[in-house]
């Protein structure tokens, strides 16, 4: 189904050069005098898992991708690949590392996600925007007010990332998966 380039969304799957591929981040400009209006898409081509720009015309056409949407449990991974199981037919599906990104650092055995099929083979898994995780290593704030001063953590996953100092060793904090940057605590 074809829907028009004004009409690119951040997430939707698309159809383009004949890969299916995913919006990560759309800009859209209105053009002054005699310059027209554009719209400026970044996405992932999910089989490469490379990222490309593309300028569209608003009005241009593009193609929808055609995907189904299933949820599935993570069961493990080996070397690059990720295994997922549909738990009502027990049909397995992998996903490359690449394609997930930030996410495969966050992701645990046993975690429910929402995996994107096309022809009947799993092509992306929808990532949420943020996830919970506990704070495994944290220093104290040497100088400062704890409210003022951001200090370097270490979260599950072995990956550090700068925490606002009341934040202690244990906490668990919410964070951005695409960003890798405190949202809140729990």
């Amino acid at each position: 189904m074809a829907k028009l380039a004004s009409d690119i969304h951040k997430g939707d799957f698309l159809a383009i050069d004949g890969n299916i591929c995913r919006v990560i981040e759309v800009d859209k400009k209105s053009g002054g005098g005699q310059f027209g209006s554009i719209v400026h898409a970044k996405y992932m081509d999910l089989k490469t898992g490379h990222v490309h720009d593309k300028r569209f015309n608003p009005s241009e056409k593009v193609e929808e991708a055609d995907i189904q949407l299933i949820e599935a449990v993570f069961s493990y991974k080996d070397q690059d690949t990720y295994y997922f199981m549909d738990e009502n037919t027990y049909e397995q599906f992998e996903i490359n590392e690449r394609v997930l990104s930030n996410y495969a650092k966050f992701i645990k055995e046993n975690d429910k996600v929402e995996l994107v099929l096309h022809n009947g083979e799993a092509i992306a898994v929808n990532i949420p925007e943020k996830v919970k995780v506990k704070v495994v290593q944290t220093g104290e704030v040497t100088s400062g007010t704890d409210k003022s001063v951001w200090k370097p953590a270490i979260i599950e996953g072995n990956i550090e990332i700068m925490v606002p100092g009341f934040i202690k060793t244990g906490d668990t904090i919410v964070i951005s998966t695409e960003k890798l940057e405190y949202i809140g605590r729990e």
